[in-house]
């Protein structure tokens, strides 16, 4: 596993992520695609000020690669449940 940044598109659902959750990561074109699933929260920055936060993602080196890849515009999540 190796950890990667990711910002949100939409940055006000950081106010409901916390690290040791677990999520699906979307494709940011294409919500109805995952980028990685069941992906550990290691850590959430920003929370007082979404527009500069973002999360560190614990994900598989395949699932870093689209990550990077699809950065540039910012990805939506599932929150799993547990």
């Amino acid at each position: 596993m190796v950890g990667v940044p990711v910002r949100l598109a939409d940055p006000t659902a950081l106010t409901l992520v916390r690290a040791g959750q677990r999520v699906d990561l979307l494709h940011p074109g294409d919500p109805g695609t995952a980028v990685a699933s069941n992906a550990l929260v290691l850590e959430v920055s920003g929370k007082g000020d979404p527009t500069t936060g973002g999360l560190l993602l614990a994900l598989r080196p395949d699932e870093a690669e689209r990550a990077v890849a699809a950065a540039d515009q910012g990805f939506a999540i599932l929150i799993r449940p547990g």
